[in-house]
């Protein structure tokens, strides 16, 4: 029973062994007969929108569309994944270029040197090719933040302190910590580095290999200073009056004002010219095939032969072809293996090309740039030409031949880049020499030196600074030039003329005429129209409308001064014609009568000039103010009828306060000040002069001498630094007094009002209620001038002696008592009592015994009056 079972187990297996040979056979055959389409649609299946991809992003095998690759069109579903043919397809091989140079703070910059350029290369070439764009970016920013720290230290150097340690250094002085002095004579060993300062990381390179030298900070301004400076030799053309041309070369601020880099945008569609070539990478879609199992996208790179191998498809060769045809190409192959299809082909990475920048350009050298960089591209790349290059004659060179000529002033005056052409790989970007220059400045749009071609006219020149302005002067500008016999020389240009005449060339004796042409190194500049308006005649005053008007020839007053043109409050009896004349400016007034004027009388209507002034008078009167203040209820600015007094003004300011001193009452009149202020300065003069002529003569009499001969003398020269120091001390004294007071004697209010005190009061006076004082001054010839408190029982006596007494110089005879209200009183023969607020004035007595102490008496009775009119003032304000 076992030999039986395990027969036919036997038999069994020898019959599936047979089986599973004859299917591996059939398969094998299968496969050699099918084509490969039939195979590619037994590929797992994957979902999708027909329709257009997204834009191509950082994908990598395996990556899912959502994460920056492309949706795949197929059928409705989710996202498939897109297959990439070779992982460099999408990698970003544009390197990292260096940062141009930034322009250097005004302090560090050091002119009139030549710098060695191998001392402000930023970064090591090694570092230009970075891995990735992580550390791109993370090596850009080490880059910024050390060149940061450089301009920092650089600027530090230019300091004082910096400055004092290197004289230390040269003198074996070592340096210390802040703080703790230093140590003479200590010199550090040869190998051993000076310590940092604290703070300061070293400098290495970018990724932190190796330290890097150090280097100075590489600035455009550096590079320049080997430029021929044009500015500098424009402004030294003297203008008028010293002005100088301080412009600027038109068009290189545009390359130092850029970022970084500037290439041209990589996610923009490519033109239909763009020529595909080695390095590129196209993204394939395939969709809306009979079996979703074919529905494929693949990104495929261009490899150096120009062929892209699709899987399961094969090898196309498509490089050298404009992109318009690519697809065309991809789809006649595609249409040998299947029958129904779509296709679209798109670029997932454009390649870079190698082009050469030389000539004036602040960096020349080789440059790896987008396959879709222009000219432009490669000069922004090489951070613009230099000043001293030239902007309108831009040259690309192919194969040694020139192929196309880029001007910038298209680009940067009117935005055309239709010339800007593209670049191919080993193209060359050659910049020329400036060619010639014009400056042109003044009342102009867009002031600047522009690089002028051959045969370019005045008028061209304007057009290529925008234009003139609406201020300028089209009579004539300024032309200066350079003529080789005789230097420079200016020449007149009549604007109107060559803007007439555009593209012809008249003159006329001393002015250049027509549309002269612009030679290397000429300055244009445009003058400016006067402010001042000639053609006007002005109407003021009393009228509707004044203001200027327009001056016609033959204009008389009745053109301005009509019936409808004078106000209700206009003066008719009197007008005045202010007349200046336009050459001298002297003025001269005409007389007349506006009311003659307009009833008829041709006599009163003058006949006008320019620059003539109608002056009409107003018979308003601006109203009269007063000013009260101090110790009264309302006070302020009030305005008095004709013929008002004084109380009636105090009654409206509502009556005194309890604080009031009524007797101290100050009224200063502005013309009475006027009238003080003018009789003070004629008796200050007079008794200048006689006191000057007394003491000559005087001393010429004493001695026998001539005046001039005892003014000459020693004794005399001693007298006279006397005078001259009593002059000064009555003219400081006159110049401090406050004139135009009033005496007013007053009370209370109501027994002001019907007295001679109660006085009628003018437009600007000023009234001005104290408060009551509690102290008597004393002053004079007293030993201690004081101020005391006021008591009722104390007399004229008990006063003087709490100011010490009288000196021995002290006048009794002539004491006197300054009131609080302004008045004087003699002390013996009216003085009965003392109030508050009173002055005690004792003089000084000068007894004449010689010619000399007769002058000093006139002097010092001047100084004592002056005094005495000052101190009653000074009381007044207390």
């Amino acid at each position: 029973m076992v030999v039986k079972n395990t027969s036919s187990y036997t038999a069994g297996l020898r019959l599936c062994s047979a089986t599973w040979s004859h299917a591996v056979t059939w398969l094998l055959i299968v496969s050699f007969i099918l084509p490969p389409s039939l195979l590619a649609q037994n590929l797992p299946a994957q979902q999708g929108v027909p329709g257009m991809m997204q834009q191509p992003g950082p994908a990598v095998p395996g990556g899912l569309f959502g994460q920056g690759g492309f949706n795949t069109p197929g059928a409705v579903g989710g996202f498939g994944q897109a297959i990439v043919t070779n992982p460099t397809a999408l990698q970003p091989i544009v390197p990292n270029q260096a940062p141009c140079p930034i322009p250097p703070p005004s302090d560090l910059a050091s002119k009139g040197t030549v710098p060695n350029l191998n001392d402000y290369w930023p970064v090591e070439p090694s570092s230009l090719l970075p891995s990735s764009i992580e550390q791109r970016m993370k090596q850009e920013q080490e880059e910024r933040d050390r060149r940061q720290e450089k301009l920092q230290a650089d600027k530090e150097k230019s300091s004082i302190e910096y400055q004092v340690q290197v004289e230390r250094e040269k003198k074996g002085v070592a340096q210390l910590p802040f703080g703790q002095g230093v140590v003479p004579g200590n010199q550090l060993p040869a190998n051993q580095t000076p310590p940092q300062a604290a703070g300061t990381p070293p400098v290495t390179q970018p990724g932190g290999q190796r330290p890097l030298p150090e280097k100075k900070s590489f600035t455009a301004e550096v590079l320049r200073q080997q430029d021929f400076n044009v500015e500098e030799a424009f402004a030294e053309f003297s203008v008028l009056h010293g002005v100088k041309s301080r412009v600027r070369q038109f068009g290189y601020d545009f390359f130092e004002a850029q970022a970084n880099t500037f290439s041209p945008i990589q996610d923009v569609p490519v033109g239909p010219d763009y020529m595909v070539g080695p390095q590129d990478s196209l993204a394939v879609h395939i969709w809306n095939v009979p079996d979703p199992n074919f529905n494929r996208s693949f990104i495929v790179p261009v490899e150096r032969d120009g062929m892209i191998v699709i899987p399961q498809v094969g090898a196309i060769a498509v490089g050298g072809q404009p992109f318009s045809q690519v697809e065309q190409t991809v789809k006649a192959r595609l249409s040998s293996l299947l029958k129904r299809f779509e296709v679209h082909v798109s670029m997932a990475r454009i390649r870079t090309i190698k082009v050469f920048v030389v000539g004036e350009v602040i960096r020349p050298g080789a440059y790896e740039i987008s396959a879709l960089a222009t000219a432009s591209n490669a000069l922004y790349a090489a951070c613009g030409p230099a000043r001293s290059g030239s902007l309108r004659q831009v040259k690309v060179m192919r194969e040694g031949k020139s192929v196309a000529e880029l001007d910038l002033y298209d680009f940067l005056l009117r935005g055309d880049r239709r010339f800007d052409q593209r670049l191919q790989s080993g193209d060359v970007v050659l910049v020329p020499p400036l060619g010639p220059v014009v400056a042109v400045s003044g009342s102009i749009k867009r002031p600047a030196i522009y690089e002028v071609k051959p045969g370019v006219r005045l008028t061209e020149l304007l057009t290529l600074a925008g234009g003139l302005t609406p201020l300028s002067d089209r009579q004539r500008c300024h032309l200066f030039r350079l003529d080789p016999e005789r230097g420079r020389i200016m020449i007149d240009v009549d604007l109107v003329g060559a803007l007439a005449s555009q593209g012809h060339e008249k003159s006329r004796p001393g002015v250049a005429g027509g549309d002269p042409l612009m030679l290397d190194g000429d300055y244009v500049r445009i003058g400016i129209l006067p402010t001042q308006i000639t053609n006007v005649v002005s109407l003021v005053g009393a009228v509707k409308s004044p203001g200027p008007y327009e001056y016609r020839p033959g204009m008389k007053v009745k053109d301005l001064l009509m019936h409808d043109q004078l106000t209700i409050d206009a003066y008719a009896d009197r007008a005045e014609i202010v007349r200046t004349d336009p050459v001298t400016y002297q003025t001269k007034v005409i007389q007349f009568s506006p009311r003659a004027l307009l009833e008829g009388s041709d006599v009163e209507n003058h006949l006008l000039q320019r620059l003539d002034q109608i002056v009409v008078a107003s018979q308003h009167r601006p109203p009269n103010l007063v000013l009260v203040e101090g110790e009264l209820k309302r006070p302020g600015y009030f305005t008095i009828e004709m013929g008002e007094r004084l109380s009636s003004v105090l009654r409206r300011a509502g009556g005194v306060t309890p604080n009031a001193f009524p007797a101290g009452l100050v009224l200063t009149r502005e013309s009475v000040r006027l009238r003080q202020q003018a009789e003070l300065e004629r008796f200050v003069a007079s008794e200048r002069q006689r006191l000057t002529a007394q003491a000559a003569g005087g001393a010429a009499g004493a001695t026998g001498l001539s005046t001039t001969a005892v003014l000459s003398a020693g004794g005399g020269l001693a007298e006279q630094q006397v005078l001259s120091l009593r002059l000064q001390q009555l003219e400081a004294i006159t110049s401090r007094l406050e004139l135009g007071r009033v005496v007013i004697r007053m009370e209370s209010i109501e027994r002001l009002e019907g007295t001679e005190d109660d006085i009628i009061l003018e437009a600007r006076d000023r009234i001005m209620m104290p408060t009551p004082s509690q102290t008597v001054s004393i002053i004079g010839s007293v030993k201690n001038p004081s101020t005391v408190v006021y008591r009722p029982s104390l007399g004229l006596d008990d006063y003087l002696r709490q100011a010490g007494g009288l000196t021995e110089d002290a006048n009794k005879k002539e004491m006197y008592v300054m009131r609080a209200n302004g008045t004087t009183d003699s002390a013996y023969l009216a003085v009965k009592d003392l109030r508050s607020g009173d002055t005690i004035v004792v003089p000084q007595k000068i007894e004449a015994r010689t010619p000399q102490l007769a002058l000093w008496q006139t002097v010092a009775s001047i100084i004592g009056s002056v005094a005495l009119t000052a101190a009653g003032i000074a009381v007044v304000g207390r």
